[in-house]
């Protein structure tokens, strides 16, 4: 019986890590277009820039009151800013 039970954990360890190599390639995939896509546009990067007056003013007003947590949070929430991004964004303000 337990035997089963192992075979069977196994084979849904085999199944889900390939879902996942799955995704991350067409995240991949995906990321590559869009660069490729910004790029025939013309368009920048996603940067510092972006970021409005309105969300800079929240930011500094959180980091004032100690709750850097909550600003890289708020942060990554309207941008989509990976987390060292955000916390080094926030870090330097």
């Amino acid at each position: 019986m337990e035997n089963i039970l192992y075979m069977g954990l196994i084979i849904l360890f085999i199944i889900l890590s390939s879902s996942i190599n799955a995704l991350e390639s067409n995240q991949k995939r995906i990321e590559s277009k869009l660069d490729r896509i910004m790029e025939h546009l013309g368009l920048p990067e996603p940067s510092r820039e972006y970021i409005s007056d309105e969300l800079k003013s929240e930011l500094s007003e959180l980091v004032m009151e100690n709750k850097k947590v909550e600003a890289i949070k708020r942060l990554r929430e309207a941008t989509g800013m990976g987390l060292k991004e955000a916390k080094d964004y926030v870090d330097s303000l």
